[in-house]
């Protein structure tokens, strides 16, 4: 039995839906990574069809979905477009669950319907120049002035920024060392002292919208503050359902993406008189793929339930996370070796599967760094086999 096999008739439905609507997005998942260009229209589709903010519960025009859907939402897409998919997780991830957990009343009636209606998107901004998993590193402030706060400073990597509306951005708000003195605002596109700035070409994901950050004595009204000082333990928990739904979850999609392909192309490549298909090597290489790709389905599926039912430990989500980003890349380095050449050239997805998942083992904490998690937690005896 595959994870998949779990689900309910009703996610099986999800699922399926949407995995038929993201079909669609295929097309325009090679363009999207050729001109830099973030797919919105995409996320015009999804939010017609009322995928969009699923999570957000009832009162404020969501349906008060799962984590566990929001996975099955993202991982489908990601199969055909990993830049929507990314665009999708951002606009119905962190910046949307950290006011839902953790912003005010007003804030939440602001911006909560605006995302399920998908006439809102979301980023949200951590690293800077010197400060990546070194979150006390922040330089970034703001400054109380009079009833509202200036922000100076500068951040990096910003996913989503070239098209968000709405950013969350962490800054140091007081004198307290390490994360204590780290707070969280929100700040409007078109803000005055606030510039985004031009799209940063990387190796994949290029369709994303990532840029820098520029704040030079950009003002807000205190009723952009999400949370204070001293609320960055909050927010991580709040994170956690990101590091499920979001990143490995995207790694899934893509992954699949990569094994059906390869798939389907051993079973049409003829070589010495018969489909490379029926060499006893390359279906090893592809059992183990379909191995990988079962395996982390299978963490990723759990951690979602987990967190539905309250009950994940954060280091649950460090070993999901770190396995996932890199069986994604063992097996879509593995596809684009079965491919041979026609994997790397880029009329075909095969390395550009490889491409967009590789930075997913750098993005929302590197491996190292949940690696370090883990092995801490086996050390001090919180976690055990």
């Amino acid at each position: 039995m595959s994870a998949s096999d779990m689900l309910s008739d009703d996610q099986m439905m999800l699922r399926d839906a949407v995995q038929q609507l993201a079909s669609g997005f295929l097309a325009g998942a090679s363009r999207a990574d050729r001109e830099l260009k973030p797919p919105v229209e995409n996320m015009k589709t999804l939010s017609d069809q009322g995928f969009t903010g699923t999570f957000v519960p009832e009162a404020y025009g969501g349906l008060g979905l799962g984590v566990l859907e929001n996975t099955l939402i993202i991982e489908q897409v990601a199969r055909s477009c990993a830049n929507t998919a990314i665009l999708m997780s951002m606009t119905d991830g962190a910046t949307p669950r950290a006011i839902l957990h953790l912003g005010s009343e007003e804030q939440k009636r602001r911006y909560l319907p605006r995302f399920v209606a998908g006439n809102l998107y979301a980023a949200w901004s951590m690293s800077e120049a010197d400060a990546g998993s070194d979150l006390a590193g922040m330089k970034a402030k703001a400054v109380r002035d009079g009833d509202g706060y200036r922000i100076s400073g500068s951040k990096m990597w910003c996913s989503c920024a070239q098209v968000a509306d709405l950013f969350l951005v962490l800054v140091r708000m007081s004198d307290a060392k390490g994360l204590g003195g780290v707070g969280g605002v929100l700040v409007e596109r078109g803000t005055p002292g606030f510039e985004i700035g031009e799209h940063l070409d990387l190796i994949g994901l290029r369709g994303t919208g990532m840029a820098p950050l520029f704040f030079d004595d950009c003002y807000i009204p205190a009723d952009h503050v999400l949370f204070g000082a001293g609320g960055m333990r909050d927010l991580l928990n709040v994170f956690n359902a990101d590091r499920i739904s979001g990143n490995p979850t995207v790694c899934l999609g893509v992954a699949a993406s990569a094994l059906n392909g390869a798939a389907e192309y051993v079973a049409s490549r003829r070589q010495f008189g018969q489909a490379i298909g029926d060499f006893q090597g390359l279906r090893w290489k592809l059992a183990d793929m379909a191995i990988e790709l079962e395996g982390a389905r299978a963490l990723v599926y759990r951690a979602a339930r987990a967190l539905d039912a309250g009950q994940i430990d954060p280091i649950d989500a460090s070993i999901t996370k770190t396995f996932a980003n890199e069986a994604a890349i063992r097996i879509t380095d593995a596809a684009m070796q079965l491919a041979g050449g026609y994997g790397l050239s880029a009329e075909y997805p095969f390395e550009r599967h490889f491409r967009d998942v590789r930075g997913m083992a750098i993005g929302y904490g590197t491996t190292e760094i949940h690696r370090n998690n883990i092995g801490r937690a086996i050390v001090e005896g919180s976690y055990r086999a």
